[in-house]
């Protein structure tokens, strides 16, 4: 018997000599717009179909160009891609840029604001905080920037005459990106000269500090104080183990906040959270981690968050000032529906805080409108109990009241049902959940 013939790898050239289709009838515009749907890779590979198609995906309105492996293959066949492609980039995302590759964005860029790039995401693979990339002013030059997303990199200051926002920007997402020769008036800019600007996402920024000591001898780190001021924000998100000293210009339109900084402990000595809060009045929905004060941080707060539906704090009920800033915040929220806790179950409980005294910062708009609460890692010390009983005693619309318990606490999940099942419940419609949470 013959020897079955190894079967040869297609030529570069086999589209030439492919057959045509039954596609190829198609207009060129319906060809093209169907190329546009398909995923980068994908799309290069169809000029394998046939002579009509060889060239087709390098005209494809809004084709999306997409890398996500992070591999230096990928960047070399971005390059490439650039290079021939010759409509306006809708989309240009390469997620996880390896160290060897890192230079090619200074090439990419360039091209990308000539071709008016609408969304760019960069994430380069190295952190920051070991050798950053360090962004070519040519960023500042993609002025059809709809959604900017960059990590890992460092970003200069904006050249001279040149502006340091982006007008058509509705979106910015910043991860593990610094500011080292403008520092926070660079970021300042960027933000203020964005006019359109809806969400804004700020993770683990690097910002130059200024160091300082304080009563006690340690080192402190404060930055220059700035502001954010975007009058169309509606989602702002700030998530960093330090405070970078930013405050709030009032945001007329906001909808959902998460302030994130790390610890309780992180904020800056000298933030004033009654302005904070003032600026997010019209919020909907609200993630904080509540401050470590010696006294109420939002004592004196007056403005009503009328808006607020949904409330996430990060916080213990292991001292009597944060407990009184809780309750503050709750009773200027009279139309909140949801309440979460996720507690700090490190603390140990410092005051007892009786019900007596919970009972006596009770105001009608307190818990109107609460249907649902959620107390994860709970350590169901005294505080905590009271605090439990307090909510079903008031809450007249309470469905649900969940109870996340912490493993390795003194008392049995047993005993806790007991105990709950003794406090009085203003809404015959309140149901308690209580569960040990595994790790």
């Amino acid at each position: 018997m013959e020897a079955r013939r190894k079967r040869r790898p297609p030529s570069p050239d086999a589209a030439d000599d492919a057959a045509p289709t039954n596609l190829d009838s198609l207009p060129t515009e319906m060809l093209e717009k169907i190329v546009s749907c398909l995923p980068i890779r994908d799309a290069v590979r169809t000029s394998a179909v046939s002579r009509a198609w060889r060239h087709l995906w390098e005209s494809a309105p809004g084709l999306a160009l997409e890398w996500d492996d992070g591999a230096d293959p990928a960047a070399r066949a971005a390059d490439a891609v650039l290079a021939r492609y010759s409509r306006a980039v809708r989309i240009f995302r390469f997620v996880y840029l390896p160290v060897p590759s890192s230079s090619r964005a200074d090439c990419w860029v360039p091209l990308l604001a000539g071709k008016g790039v609408q969304a760019l995401q960069l994430w380069f693979i190295k952190k920051r905080d070991v050798e950053p990339h360090y962004m070519s002013v040519s960023i500042f030059s993609c002025r059809e920037l709809t959604h900017l997303n960059l990590a890992g990199c460092d970003i200069p200051a904006a050249p001279s005459g040149l502006a340091g926002g982006f007008p058509n920007l509705t979106s910015l997402y910043l991860h593990d990106v610094g500011f080292p020769e403008s520092g926070v008036r660079g970021l300042e800019a960027l933000i203020a000269e964005s006019p359109l600007l809806e969400a804004l996402s700020l993770n683990d920024l690097w910002i130059p500090e200024e160091e300082d000591e304080d009563d006690d001898g340690d080192q402190d780190y404060e930055s220059e104080a700035w502001v954010i001021q975007a009058p169309n924000l509606r989602e702002l998100t700030i998530e960093s183990e330090y405070d970078h000293g930013w405050q709030i210009e009032e945001l007329p339109f906001i909808e959902q906040v998460e302030i994130r900084c790390g610890i309780s402990r992180s904020y800056s000595s000298n933030r004033d959270f009654v302005k904070l809060l003032t600026g997010l009045a019209r919020v909907s929905k609200l993630e904080l981690v509540m401050p470590w004060r010696e006294d109420n941080a939002f004592e004196g707060l007056s403005c009503t968050f009328e808006n607020l539906k949904d409330l996430s704090l990060r916080t213990d009920f292991c001292t009597l000032s944060i407990i009184l800033s809780t309750l503050c915040l709750l009773k200027n929220a009279p139309n909140l529906e949801k309440l979460f806790f996720e507690i700090c179950c490190c603390n140990l409980q410092e005051f007892e805080v009786g019900v007596d005294l919970l009972n006596a910062e009770w105001t009608d708009s307190l818990f109107a409108n609460l249907r649902s609460v959620t107390m994860e890692l709970a350590t169901c010390q005294s505080n905590e109990m009271h605090f439990i009983q307090f909510v079903l005693s008031k809450a007249r619309n309470l469905q649900e009241f969940h109870v996340l318990v912490c493993e390795g606490r003194s008392r049995s999940n047993e005993e806790l049902i007991v105990e709950i099942a003794k406090y009085r419940r203003t809404s015959p419609e309140a149901k308690v959940f209580l569960r040990t949470m595994v790790f």
